[in-house]
């Protein structure tokens, strides 16, 4: 089969969804050929070369235009690119990106034989509080994603708890609707050498807590740095490392850091390569997710791979990997249960030892083997 994946970024740009494409479309393409069409810029980033071949993958980048924060953008040359290519499969991964709805209701005109499939991943503005503009926005785009829906075949669901908003909030037939989670490479189980990493970072006879992510208000590392104080008095050896890029906090964030003293105690890694990120994760003891959304949480998952205990605030994808057996939640903003959590597990050796073990053992069923199996069916199903 030809299968197109719209995204709006895509690799080598980092983030929880470009991840997940790239590495889907990493297994999908020893069996089918793969087309990725995205956009080519992000914060000002921009890849100049807009056609690209990875394996059996063909990259597509559109030039931008004009982009408004998320969701709003506009990259023409993303139609021109579908309706270039006679495809049997287009999966986009976004919902509420009007541009995208209306490129894809384009080609569904021109294309009767293809079939549609969406990876909502969240539903559109996803946080409790915004501006009364942003809000009536957001009824808007609402409204035009259940005008829209029936152009899909399938729905992606990545964790058992979007059912219910998908058909409640945007009317998207249940009999439509597949579970297919997020994943993570098999090759990170792999045991790393981390010498080179604890002598680079000073990081002999520390006690790792760790957060992977950007670094924006709505991610809620502010929560950790202000409860680690406390913490920190019954425990000098407590060291934070949190990876990601700025997404406009990190000044904030380091701050806070001096404000509280915590400079000893505190490490920010905005650009991190990815082999000293496995290595702090596999010496990590407690991986923490404080964030107030998400859909899932690769980087969760990655954790759990690399023997943490996990700690994560009550978001749909807190709820579907962590468990009593393998974590704790709380809800976002609670600094008082977030701090009795850290303090809990650090204190409870045993405890948090055997959510360690428990999380490597249920990391192994994500592996990106397996995730793509399931999703080259719902494709094969729809095809036939």
């Amino acid at each position: 089969m030809k299968i197109g994946i719209v995204t709006t970024y895509f690799y080598p740009f980092p983030g929880g969804v470009e991840v997940n494409i790239l590495n889907l479309a990493k297994e999908l393409s020893k069996n089918h050929e793969i087309h990725i069409f995205s956009s080519d810029r992000k914060n000002n980033k921009i890849i100049e070369k807009k056609e690209e071949k990875l394996g059996n993958i063909f990259i597509h980048r559109s030039k931008t235009l004009f982009r408004f924060k998320y969701y709003v953008a506009f990259y023409p040359s993303l139609l021109t690119n579908l309706l270039k290519y006679d495809l049997d499969i287009i999966h986009v991964n976004s919902l509420g990106f009007l541009w995208h709805d209306f490129c894809i209701l384009i080609k569904k005109l021109f294309s009767r034989k293809t079939r549609f499939v969406i990876t909502p991943h969240g539903p559109f503005m996803t946080l409790k509080s915004y501006p009364l503009w942003q809000k009536f926005l957001r009824s808007i785009v609402n409204n035009l994603i259940i005008l829209t829906n029936k152009v899909y075949n399938a729905v992606i669901e990545v964790n058992t708890f979007q059912d219910s908003w998908l058909r409640k909030d945007y009317g998207f037939n249940k009999n439509k609707i597949f579970y297919v989670p997020n994943g993570i490479k098999k090759e990170i189980f792999k045991k790393l050498n981390t010498n080179k990493v604890i002598k680079k970072y000073n990081l002999e006879d520390r006690f790792i807590l760790s957060y992977i992510g950007r670094l924006h208000e709505y991610k809620g590392v502010q929560n950790i740095i202000e409860v680690l104080p406390e913490i920190i008095n019954r425990n000098k050896k407590i060291l934070f490392i949190a990876i990601g890029e700025d997404a406009g906090y990190y000044k904030i964030l380091l701050e806070k850091t001096k404000k509280l003293k915590l400079e000893k105690n505190i490490l920010f890694l905005t650009n991190c390569n990815d082999e000293d990120r496995d290595s702090i994760l596999q010496l990590s003891e407690i991986y923490i997710m404080p964030s107030e959304w998400e859909a899932f949480g690769i980087t969760i998952l990655e954790a759990m791979a690399k023997g943490n205990a996990i700690i994560s605030t009550n978001t749909e994808g807190g709820k579907f990997l962590i468990s009593k057996n393998n974590g704790l939640l709380y809800n976002f903003n609670n600094t008082k249960k977030l701090k009795d959590h850290i303090s809990y597990l650090i204190k409870n050796k045993n405890i948090r030892e055997k959510m360690q073990k428990t999380n490597i053992e249920k990391a192994k069923q994500f592996t990106w083997d397996k995730i793509s199996k399931k999703l080259n069916r719902i494709y094969n199903e729809l095809d036939n």
